[in-house]
């Protein structure tokens, strides 16, 4: 059996994505899997000599969870990015963006590298948007409003977008500001459409989705690669 999947392996695209093996075996359709979709996802995981530890199929269920959240070990968050619904892989996942020298339980040793087979189910989006640079005249001219939500010391650094307001976050520990809150609700109202600027996009993102899932508002957006895409960009920054 193991000469037998190996060689089905041998014949299937492959590639290494930041240290997980993914075997694309089947491509699916529809909408693709990405930072903060909410998916279902059938899946069986061996251990490197064959033993079954794991299967959702088994179950007759399968599991659900939300990328970006830190909800499945780090393997999964990379090995199924851009996977669409009926989409198959296999995944080839290290020890260390699995369970690591701990392992879990009686069930996967530590240091344990893992295989899993994977099938989406379904993808939903997430329920905010990603702005371009090429967007941000139009949007502010439709009033949209955009917050950066980076230290002082990092918007006094690169300058802001014109016109955008200062609201910061995250301290520079990223511990989050408790004053945040009461200054986004003085300026802005929650069914405003809002764009976040962070210094990559990462944070903006994740402020975005939690304003959508913790506070069911329907208008978020992030800034796609945040101040650092703006950079490489030339766009014209205002510095105070």
């Amino acid at each position: 059996m193991k000469k037998i999947l190996f060689i089905i392996m041998c014949f299937t695209q492959s590639v290494m994505a930041d240290g997980v093996q993914i075997y694309n075996n089947i491509e699916g359709v529809g909408t693709e899997i990405v930072k903060h979709s909410k998916i279902q996802v059938h899946y069986t995981g061996k251990l490197q000599d064959g033993t079954k530890f794991d299967s959702s199929f088994d179950r007759g269920e399968p599991f659900s969870f939300q990328i970006g959240l830190r909800q499945v070990i780090e393997g999964w968050e990379i090995g199924l990015m851009g996977m669409k619904v009926g989409g198959k892989r296999t995944l080839i996942i290290p020890s260390e963006l699995a369970y690591g020298e701990r392992g879990a339980g009686d069930l996967i040793p530590p240091n344990a590298t893992l295989t899993f087979d994977v099938e989406i189910v379904s993808v939903q989006k997430p329920g905010y948007g990603l702005v371009k640079a090429t967007e941000i005249k139009s949007l502010q001219e439709n009033g949209y409003k955009f917050i950066d939500i980076r230290t002082k010391k990092e918007r006094d650094h690169t300058g802001i977008i014109p016109g955008s307001l200062e609201i910061t976050a995250f301290d520079i520990y990223g511990n989050f500001v408790p004053e945040f809150m009461k200054t986004f609700r003085d300026l802005v109202e929650l069914d405003d459409n809002t764009v976040f600027i962070s210094n990559e996009g990462e944070i903006a993102s994740m402020l975005a989705n939690g304003f959508v899932e913790q506070l069911q508002a329907t208008n978020m957006y992030a800034l796609e690669g945040g101040i650092q895409e703006l950079i490489k960009q030339n766009f014209k920054l205002e510095k105070k």
